[in-house]
């Protein structure tokens, strides 16, 4: 099934924290400005397609973000059932080109702050074209998170954030509470990733961000909940500055 498929204006619409996990759709950013973010987390924007994860007794179920279930992938079904430590999980995050690659300096990155250690962070990016026009720069931006992928080709996943754990909704769950749930209900292995997530400042991050290919990032408050096919006021994004 194509990931690429453009949803329907009733499939837009945010969905009951109460309905079927198997209905949710990724939450989508808002507009916000950033500055108005009270408790802000940043974390790379990611170039790939967003995509839920469902991991259950009845296997790994893959979802786009209409809900619509997506074919292929067995090697990374596989690879997030023996990564996950939990009976049931529902993973937020994006489906990559893989392998995914080392990064070399992850180590000794700046940001002491950083809540999650990133000691691996994808590599897969793909780069636009100059131009400071706003309009340009911002179709620019779009394109540069589109890649492809193949139902049967190498791929990779990096979760940005969890859901449901062992038959409970986590969608009330402050996201910073849901990211540290994270990071215990999943391991991380070759093709299955956490996001990095630093606490302000970040400037001391956009070099390594920039050399890794990426052109954005997202500013999350780590008090929001999640509401499934909605759009937070708490969830923004960012370009990080060209010079």
């Amino acid at each position: 099934m194509s990931l690429s498929r453009s949803p329907n204006r009733a499939a837009l619409a945010p969905q009951s924290s109460s309905s079927h996990p198997h209905t949710w759709r990724p939450m989508a950013f808002g507009v916000r400005d950033p500055k108005h973010i009270r408790d802000p987390l940043c974390e790379p924007l990611w170039a790939g397609r967003r995509a839920l994860i469902h991991v259950g007794s009845d296997g790994v179920t893959i979802r786009d973000e209409t809900a619509a279930e997506v074919e292929g992938f067995d090697d990374l079904r596989d690879a997030v059932r023996g990564a996950s430590r939990a009976v049931e999980l529902v993973l937020d995050g994006y489906l990559m080109p893989g392998p995914l690659r080392s990064n070399p300096v992850a180590d000794t990155a700046p940001g002491a702050d950083s809540m999650v250690t990133p000691a691996t962070i994808t590599r897969q990016m793909f780069l636009g074209g100059g131009g400071r026009n706003p309009r340009r720069e911002a179709i620019e931006l779009a394109e540069a998170r589109r890649v492809e992928l193949t139902p049967d080709g190498p791929s990779a996943y990096v979760a940005i954030d969890l859901l449901w754990l062992d038959g409970e909704s986590l969608l009330q769950v402050p996201l910073l509470e849901r990211r540290r749930l994270l990071e215990s209900a999943l391991a991380e292995v070759d093709s299955v990733r956490h996001s990095m997530a630093v606490r302000p400042p970040v400037e001391a991050w956009y070099a390594q961000w920039k050399a890794l290919g990426i052109r954005e990032f997202a500013i999350k408050d780590a008090n929001s909940r999640y509401t499934p096919g909605g759009a937070s006021t708490d969830w923004t994004t960012a370009p990080i500055p060209r010079r």
